[in-house]
């Protein structure tokens, strides 16, 4: 069946080679720089709200999982908890920015998914592919991921309009989801308010710890309950813009799985995510000046067992940079400074306190068809000490051709959980991840060259990228008796410690072909991408996150329109490497296949529609993290809307 379902999608899109796609020239912020997509020198996909209606999603890692070069490992549906992976890289190696903030959590990359706005209230997303750090800063090793909210980019609209955007759904498992957002924008003053729900029973399983040993119930849900609201102010005129935004992100859900194999685990997680941004923005002529800043307080409650106390976190984040853009003799400069603070309190991990600063330069040098976009950074911290970050993007154009390359330097410190996760525990029991104080800080250098091409209604890009990594950060078997720093471990036993690996080389293959062709009644979106990553480490590690990614990774996607019916249908094809513990049903299969659809009925001339989604359309039976099983055939339907009244500027002779 997977074979079948390869060569169906694969089929499906080369049969339609015939011929005019224009260069995407779309402008993009790869390097805080705005410049046309193909002048990036970087692999990158935007992706609009319009991609988002279209497909069976939502939240934002089931998105991301229709996109080439990304790796999802999700620990359950509709967003309750999933790790972002993009080249290759960990978890903790991509950075997430929302409004040119960055929103990765201090206290550990599984979180770095809890995306604090609604799907209804992004723009668009700005995925960039390999090393941004210059531009960014510390964990964009992997990539970026750049989401671009509505009330922000009303900062750049003339628009005077009144909009609401809506989803209301029901499902299996008592599954009820919203999604609601209205906005309104003035002259000068806007506002956006927007929330998102989703709560489930989930599944009901067998538990293994009740079979295996007779401990818990002998049945557990995959319950979850996630809310999201947000809401933010403009304000602008001819030279200043104003933007402030506060939310509430709060997150109930059974983990168990979710980061251990033990036989005692019965884990239960709830977080909750406070957070402030806002940006003041001076622009004339000659120059535009940003300063951006923000802050976050979440809390963190996981019992891991009922009969052992509870861990819990508290952790703040302030964020800020100031930063200018201005043209200097034909070269477009951004440069800027930035600082980073973070805080945790914990009965597990204890108090800690670190501070990270960084300048930056970057530019951005058009000569003919030739784009040269470099950047360095200096950044400081008391872990990392002083560092220097290079980045250099060229992008060569030849009619409908685009040449590009990019080679750069990334580093990474570690989180409070790599660092300290049950340092503070007693009697930590076997195969419990355990952190470790004397981490050193990652280093990585990322390359890649690509070209893109463009026909009548067809994009095709290739990239070929590496990453030659030392000190990577992992959570690596290890018996006690090799553990120094802790002495709150049992004797001769095995436990995940995190530690540095020395040497590590990662490298792959992204190829994407695109096909869209609007016709009289109709129109015709279909898209695959192929995705092959290779990281060889040393022989003798038996590490837990590094090498969890797909090694043959297949996204595909159809969507065909025909007057107001819509359907969507795609999935992924995976090939990994296998691994199973028995005693918690973790089975990690080496190849499968899952499959969402969507059907949408929009009626004539209302801005309404009704739609039928069914995800993992095939039952597949899979799990991605060891014990954390993915939900089966889910069905699912609602209503959509977007309602939008444009005011007219009078006409004035």
């Amino acid at each position: 069946m997977i074979r079948t379902f390869h060569l169906t999608v694969f089929l499906s899109l080369t049969v339609f080679l015939s011929a005019q796609n224009t260069l995407d020239s779309v402008k993009v912020s790869a390097t805080r720089l705005p410049v046309k997509l193909y002048e990036s020198g970087k692999n990158i996909t935007v992706i609009s709200q319009q991609d988002i209606r279209q497909l069976p999603v939502n939240t934002v890692d089931e998105l991301l999982q229709y996109v080439g070069g990304i790796n999802i490992n999700s620990r359950g549906a509709f967003g309750v908890q999933a790790d972002i992976g993009m080249r290759g890289s960990t978890y903790s190696q991509v950075l997430v920015l929302v409004d040119n903030q960055r929103i990765n959590d201090p206290l550990t990359g599984h979180y770095n998914n809890n995306i604090p706005v609604p799907m209804s209230e992004i723009h668009h997303i700005e995925i960039v592919r390999g090393s941004a750090a210059a531009s960014f800063g510390a964990d964009a090793v992997g990539g970026i991921i750049h989401i671009k909210t509505k009330a922000y980019e009303s900062l750049n609209s003339e628009h005077v309009f009144t909009a609401s955007q809506g989803n209301i759904g029901f499902g299996d498992h008592k599954l009820t989801a919203t999604d609601l957002q209205v906005q309104e924008q003035g002259s000068k003053f806007g506002f956006t308010a927007s929330m998102k729900s989703a709560v489930s029973d989930g599944e009901q399983l067998v538990n293994p710890n009740f079979v295996q040993a007779g401990r818990g119930d002998s049945l557990y849900n995959t319950n979850f309950d996630i809310k999201t609201y947000t809401a933010a102010l403009t304000y602008k005129t001819k030279n200043w813009k104003a933007y402030a935004r506060g939310g509430i992100d709060a997150r109930d859900f059974n983990a168990k799985y979710f980061y251990t194999a033990n036989p005692f685990d019965e884990s239960r997680e709830e977080t909750r995510a406070y957070w402030t941004q806002g940006a003041f923005i001076h622009e004339n002529d000659a120059s535009r000046t940003e300063f951006t800043a923000s802050f976050k307080k979440s809390t963190d409650e996981f019992v891991f067992n009922p009969l052992f106390p509870a861990n819990n976190h508290t952790i703040q984040r302030v964020n800020a940079s100031l930063f200018q853009q201005r043209d200097w003799k034909g070269i477009k400069l951004n440069y800027g400074i930035q600082t980073d603070w973070q805080d945790i309190e914990s009965n597990d991990r204890g108090d800690h306190t670190r501070l990270s600063n960084a300048a930056f330069i970057l530019g951005h040098k058009t000569i003919d068809q030739l784009s040269l976009n470099g950047g360095l950074r200096l950044e400081s911290s008391e872990q990392i000490g002083i560092q220097l970050i290079p980045q250099l993007n060229v992008a060569y154009r030849e009619n409908q051709t685009v040449l590009r390359s990019s080679i750069g330097r990334a580093i990474r410190q570690a989180d409070f959980t790599e660092q300290f996760n049950n340092n503070n525990t007693a009697n930590v029991l076997a195969l419990r991840s355990v952190g470790n104080p004397d981490l050193e800080s990652e280093n990585s250098w990322n390359f890649d060259l690509g070209v893109d091409q463009y026909w009548n209604n067809i994009k095709l890009s290739n990239t070929i990228f590496g990453r030659s990594s030392s000190n990577l950060i992992d959570y690596i078997l290890t018996n006690s008796a090799d553990i120094s720093n802790l002495d709150n471990l049992q004797d001769t036993t095995n436990y995940f410690y995190t530690q540095n690996l020395k040497e590590t080389f990662t490298f792959g293959n992204e190829l994407s072909l695109q096909y869209n062709k609007r016709f009289a009644f109709s129109n015709l979106l279909a898209r695959v991408n192929y995705t092959y990553i290779q990281t060889n480490s040393p022989d003798s590690v038996v590490s837990k996150y590094i090498s969890n990614h797909p090694i043959h990774n297949v996204n595909a996607m159809v969507d065909y329109t025909y007057r107001g019916v819509g359907l969507n249908v795609g999935g992924n094809l995976i090939t990994r490497d296998s691994d199973e513990i028995p005693s918690v049903d973790g089975a990690i299969p080496s190849s499968y296949a899952v499959l969402n659809a969507r059907l949408t009925y929009t009626a004539n001339l209302l801005p309404i529609s009704v739609y039928i989604d069914v995800r993992n359309l095939l039952d597949t039976q899979y799990q991605e993290i060891l014990g954390a099983r993915m939900p089966g055939r889910w069905i699912l339907g609602g209503i959509r809307w977007q309602i939008s009244s444009y005011k007219l500027k009078p006409f004035i002779p």
